[in-house]
């Protein structure tokens, strides 16, 4: 125990240091690049302070999820090889203490890091995904972002626009293309704004039209169904519509219309399941991908930790510098083969599944084999 505890306490401070300071690289940098935008909307709400520190706090528990492996595999390899420098590994050694032994807590929190890592995705990350939608220049939401026509593949509707304000989750100047089957209003639906609505009471989501304008005489139309099921809504039909207003049914959410990686990125894999089940998506490989991904992750932040540690507890004797080198090299193959299986699953080369957990079968058994010589 009290060999855990030394290693723990150094690992612990290497891991606090490693993050500080990467961390703080990175928000100084990019406070510094930004500052202007920050003072122009300080001016507007009045407290510089509280927006940098609710901007850049999101931010911090993202970098978290982004860097603790490596930083753990960082810390990690440091307090071996403090060890190592002051010859206390030598006599660890000779005194009958295997190397397993040695490896064992820093192992052990590794994957404590690991499971607060899963954890902070899976309850953490999701309920503040909205502020990572919005970068510095659109701290407010306002501003008119592009934004790419989408089929809801339910209706087989296709959502256009001039643009998407965050703010309100509203589409600027919308233009619906109605599919044949839809097409007793015409060709197309316009108005001048669009703006989502969750489902609530005995009202489906979809999004707000407001000012009308094609077809002209919107107010007195039906309402228009698909298998009996509504899809869009009309004021002569739903006495919560106000005139020039109409409703169309959508379970394509906004973070989802407007092509958003937030949404899949950062919501739990809870969200990411219905969301595969979703009829209106239509989703490609990229969710599923995710999906495998959340179970693999914890294996394989372990696997690469283990094929770091014996670079310097190994029977092999480096040098830190040459340790350190090594454990670069790697991680920098550790993440291409990662990467590399993602990537063809996103081309369509392998299946999501496939895609997920082909690099914990490569790099499982690689990590097993470097690791071997620690259970002697």
């Amino acid at each position: 125990m009290l060999i855990d505890r030394y290693i723990n306490r150094a690992q612990l401070h290497a891991f606090v240091v490693v993050f500080v300071s990467l961390a703080g690289l990175y928000f100084v940098f990019d406070a510094f690049t930004n500052m202007e935008e920050f003072i122009t909307h300080a001016a507007e709400t009045g407290s510089l302070s509280r927006i940098l520190a609710t901007y850049y706090g999101c931010r911090l528990i993202w970098f978290f999820d982004a860097t603790s492996p490596v930083i753990t595999l960082a810390s990690g390899m440091f307090a071996l090889s403090w060890l190592e420098r002051h010859n206390e590994l030598t006599a660890l050694l000779a005194a009958g203490v295997s190397r397993w032994r040695i490896a064992r807590p820093v192992i052990m929190f590794a994957a404590g890091v690991s499971l607060l890592a899963a954890a902070n995705r899976e309850l953490v990350l999701p309920q503040i995904r909205a502020a990572f939608a919005r970068n510095a220049q659109d701290l407010d939401g306002r501003t008119l972002q592009p934004f790419d026509s989408r089929y809801d593949h339910r209706t087989d509707i296709l959502f256009r626009g001039r643009g998407a304000r965050a703010a309100g989750m509203q589409i600027e100047a919308p233009s619906l293309l109605m599919p044949p089957a839809l097409g007793d209003f015409g060709p197309q639906i316009t108005a001048t704004e669009a703006t989502w609505r969750p489902a609530i009471g005995g009202r489906p989501a979809g999004y707000l039209l407001s000012g009308v304008r094609e077809p002209a005489d919107i107010d007195q139309l039906p309402a228009m169904e698909r298998g009996g099921t509504p899809v869009v809504l009309t004021p002569s039909s739903a006495d919560w519509l106000a005139p020039g207003q109409c409703f169309v049914a959508s379970d394509v959410t906004f973070e989802q219309m407007i092509g958003s990686e937030n949404w899949s990125q950062y919501s739990s894999t809870l969200d990411l399941v219905a969301a595969m089940s979703n009829p209106s998506l239509g989703l490609t490989a990229d969710i599923p991908l995710r999906v495998h991904a959340r179970f693999t992750a914890v294996a394989l932040d372990l696997a690469l930790l283990l094929l770091g540690i014996p670079l310097v507890l190994g029977p092999t004797r480096r040098g830190v510098f040459a340790a350190v080198g090594a454990t670069v090299g790697m991680t920098v193959i550790f993440f291409m083969v990662v990467l590399g299986s993602h990537s063809l699953t996103q081309q369509d080369v392998l299946s999501p599944s496939l895609g997920a957990w082909m690099p914990l079968l490569v790099l499982g058994p690689l990590a097993s084999w470097a690791a071997e010589p620690m259970w002697r």
